[in-house]
């Protein structure tokens, strides 16, 4: 019979991953067997070469040492049950933008929002290893037609170079591709992708709501002569005189309006203000009556 894997521990990095990501708690269990496997020592960390060449199969290169600022690893040597987690799921979570933002990120290293034409081609050089395809020098010459005379790029230039030489990124896209294989699989990350994307979604649309439901309470709570008070001060003539009702409102008194009437008495005399209210609506209800 096999070991018995006691359950996952739980720190402050999984906990937020799960809250971020909408991580399950069976499928960090899921994680925890996967650590436990190679966690050999039972020391509670793998070593970062072991995690790449075990774990995930794949061979280190200038992409996989910049992937521990996604997390700030405390660690320059090996993962936390923790740390791996939260690398894991971030990268696995990734849309392609986010890619993208991410190697823009890695290159970016002063934070200014731009990167040169010379640390992008030398990066993707090493990326590819020196071995680069037609297609991805073709990309990497699209830089010069976009350059607007700095040698210098921002975020938007090089989406429109990936855009159109999408290849150019290809092990950037790989390397998830590796994660997603060799963690909990694609079928589970690409259905849990397009699950967060839709509760995102949901999330917005019911914010969007309630900012329009508080709008609108805002917008009424201003009206001083709402469509029940002027039906039942108008009566019958509310219906029979539909445009007494609608538009124009002239019973309607703002506090603009009656501030301009009463002048300084508006500061001075706080308990006049209804009956010059009332005194300026009867005045406007005439008015529309009479005319």
């Amino acid at each position: 019979m096999g070991a018995v894997i006691a359950p996952a521990p739980l720190d402050y990095r999984i906990e937020r991953t799960m809250q971020k990501f909408c991580l399950p708690l069976h499928k960090v269990q899921s994680l925890w067997v996967i650590f436990c496997q190679h966690d050999r020592s039972v020391s509670g960390y793998i070593m970062r070469d072991e995690f790449f060449n075990r774990v995930l199969r794949y061979k280190p290169t200038v992409l996989t040492h910049h992937l521990f600022k996604l997390i700030e690893s405390k660690s320059d040597d090996g993962l936390s049950f923790g740390e791996f987690v939260e690398l894991i799921t971030t990268f696995c979570c990734f849309e392609k933008h986010d890619l993208l933002r991410f190697f823009f990120y890695i290159l970016d290293g002063n934070k200014c929002g731009l990167i040169g034409k010379t640390e992008i081609k030398h990066f993707v050089s090493n990326m590819w290893e020196n071995q680069l395809l037609t297609n991805v020098t073709d990309g990497l010459d699209c830089l010069d037609a976009i350059d607007d005379g700095d040698g210098a790029f921002n975020f938007s230039q090089l989406e429109h170079m990936q855009e159109r030489y999408p290849i150019v990124l290809y092990p950037l896209y790989r390397l998830q591709t590796c994660f997603i294989q060799n963690t909990l699989g694609e079928y589970f990350w690409e259905n849990h992708k397009a699950s967060i994307i839709d509760l995102r979604t949901e999330s917005l649309m019911e914010e969007e709501k309630r900012l329009q439901l508080r709008h609108k309470a805002e917008a009424k709570s201003k009206e001083l002569v709402t469509d029940d008070m002027l039906k039942q001060r108008m009566g019958y003539k509310y219906y029979l005189f539909p445009p007494q009702s609608g538009g124009k409102k002239q019973g309607i008194v703002t506090d603009d309006m009656l501030k301009q009437r009463m002048g300084y008495k508006y500061y001075l005399f706080p308990w006049q203000r209804g009956m010059e209210k009332t005194r300026m609506m009867r005045i406007a209800a005439l008015d529309d009556e009479l005319g």
